[in-house]
């Protein structure tokens, strides 16, 4: 059964893919619209617009110069609505004829006229146009995908999510500004709704700015804020589509949300206590913040015939997934390092404690029974000689403590062959001076998963002993079988016994052999399942995952 965070991120690339898709279909649809769209042909050669001279009139019907723009960019509804009617008027004219009469005129007020051909654009034509701009479409979209599988994260959604909503925006504006001067009035329809609602999207660069690296106070404090950008972003998408705004009327509103974006990556920038974020902010900032400036500057100027003005925006704008990219693979580099060094000083914690509880105290106790002896040496011989044979005894368990702890800290035995035939070692030397014979046995194979940490062979190897020596004081067992399961990711350590067993309800609480194995097994993530009933020996399972 699939967890919330397994639903969570299927949600989120259900999201994704329908943008993705969505973008490739605008993009056939971009290409399909130039090929259908009215083109007209003066001498073989495509007209197009000039600065200095504007088409006044097609046969009988007069037109202004603002009907000629690449974008209704105006701040009334009424004024778009004016526009829209002239490009269904002019699309109904080119439609109906194969050839109209064009009158132009100059800036010094001389007019002219030719007589055009209306055909269409060649496939060659069409990519000629468009070719450069779909690229860095491409370009986006791999990025997207490359992020979201990289970075499963809410930092990494978003700029998955940003990217995938530039490529749409890309992919819709493209064949508009790249129009020769018409297209067919239904398409070009879609495209600009669709463009509209995708540059919306964008509204997540103030949700990046607000999270990453760190999450800002006041989105802690205040969740809400959050939906607030997106509620913004739907409510002003209906707006338009339902036509009570104008596409330049959020033109105040975007560089409101620039400069929210840029504050709080800016705050990040300075106020970040890790001086390595601050330093890794100053790419993401910077590239936004060119963009941004950019590409605000360029929805001040009228998109009238330029059509260099999106092609220079794209190829400007590819700074930012490749920095959205390096900024979020130094901030796991950076995670993952100071992870690294918490677990570090987490394992010297660990071998310092260890060391303390068993060496240190063995030497202690040496040194105890060591006086006792010397007090009693002319007095008792046999009192010294049974002090002996325990500092004998304390002096071995040392030894193996200590080489147990080189063992695990040493580099050179890092392999899952090391620690089998360490706990093949370990199996021996506690079993078979009690007569109770011991097997190991190895399934599956391990050269696919990861080689076993320090704390994980530490681990393995103190619960494998704890068993073995819960086994030799109450089992009465005569045979102990170990086995070693490697699968995919995890590792599965059995040992079963035919001693006498015992009621796992009665022992569960006061068994300190068990509470230790416990402890071990959650120090590790693992799982631990104890089997057992009287007269039927007894089996301890411990599973455990490897990252």
């Amino acid at each position: 059964m699939p967890t919330a965070s397994t639903t969570h991120q299927r949600i989120r690339w259900a999201i994704i893919s329908f943008i993705l898709v969505a973008s490739v279909f605008m993009t056939l649809a971009g290409i399909y619209a130039l090929k259908i769209s009215p083109t007209l042909y003066f001498e073989s050669k495509v007209i197009t617009l000039r600065e200095d001279i504007a088409i006044t009139q097609i046969d009988d019907l007069k037109i202004d110069e603002t009907a000629f723009w690449k974008l209704p960019v105006f701040f009334t509804p009424t004024e778009e609505r004016a526009w829209w009617f002239t490009q269904r008027q002019i699309d109904r004219v080119l439609k109906e004829k194969d050839q109209v009469v064009i009158t132009f005129m100059d800036q010094r007020g001389v007019t002219w006229q030719i007589i055009a051909d209306v055909r269409h654009l060649t496939l060659g034509e069409i990519v000629k146009r468009l070719g450069l701009v779909h690229l860095v479409w491409l370009i986006y979209l791999v990025s997207a995908i490359t992020i979201f599988k990289r970075h499963p994260t809410t930092p990494g959604y978003i700029s998955a999510f940003f990217l995938a909503s530039s490529a749409l925006y890309l992919t819709s504006l493209t064949p508009v500004v790249h129009r020769p001067i018409f297209m067919d009035y239904f398409w070009l329809s879609i495209l600009i709704k669709v463009f509209f609602v995708a540059s919306t999207g964008q509204i997540s660069m103030v949700h990046f700015a607000m999270i990453f690296p760190k999450r800002k106070k006041v989105i802690e404090e205040n969740g809400w804020i959050i939906w607030l950008f997106y509620c913004y972003s739907l409510g002003i998408s209906l707006l338009y589509l339902l036509e009570f705004i104008s596409l330049k009327t959020t033109l105040p509103l975007l560089v409101f949300w620039v400069i929210v974006m840029l504050s709080g990556l800016a705050h990040s920038m300075i106020k970040d206590p890790d001086i390595f974020m601050r330093k890794q902010m100053r790419m993401t900032f910077f590239a936004l913040l060119l963009v941004s400036v950019y590409f605000v500057i360029s929805m001040l100027v009228l998109w009238h015939i330029e059509e260099n003005m999106l092609l220079n925006i794209a190829l400007f704008s590819l700074i930012l997934p490749f920095s959205l990219i390096l900024s979020l693979d130094n901030q796991q580099l950076y995670q993952d390092r100071i992870a690294v060094e918490v677990n570090s000083r987490k394992e010297k914690e660990r071998i310092h404690r260890e060391l303390h509880d068993t060496v240190l105290n063995d030497l202690a106790s040496i040194a105890i029974v060591t006086e006792g002896a010397l007090r009693f040496i002319h007095q008792d011989p046999k009192l010294v000689n049974n002090r002996l044979f325990q500092i004998k005894e304390y002096t071995a368990d040392s030894s193996r403590q200590l080489r147990n702890f080189l063992w695990v800290i040493d580099d050179r035995q890092s392999t899952w062959d090391d620690v089998v035939d360490s706990l093949r070692r370990l199996g021996y030397d506690l079993l078979n001076y009690q007569d109770i014979s011991f097997e190991i046995e190895i399934n599956g194979d391990h050269a696919q998963i990861s080689s076993p940490s320090p704390a994980i062979k530490h681990a393995i190897f103190q619960i494998f002993r704890e068993a073995l020596i819960n086994i030799t004081k109450h089992s009465q067992a005569k045979h102990v079988l170990a086995s070693i399961t490697y699968g995919r990711n995890v590792v599965v350590i059995v040992i079963s016994d035919d001693g006498v067993g015992f009621d796992i309800n009665e022992v569960k609480d006061t068994s300190y052999g068990l509470l230790n194995i416990k402890n071990r097994v959650e120090e590790i993530h693992g799982e631990l399942v104890v089997k057992s009933s009287r007269g039927q020996g007894s089996q301890i399972i411990v599973q455990f995952p490897l990252k």
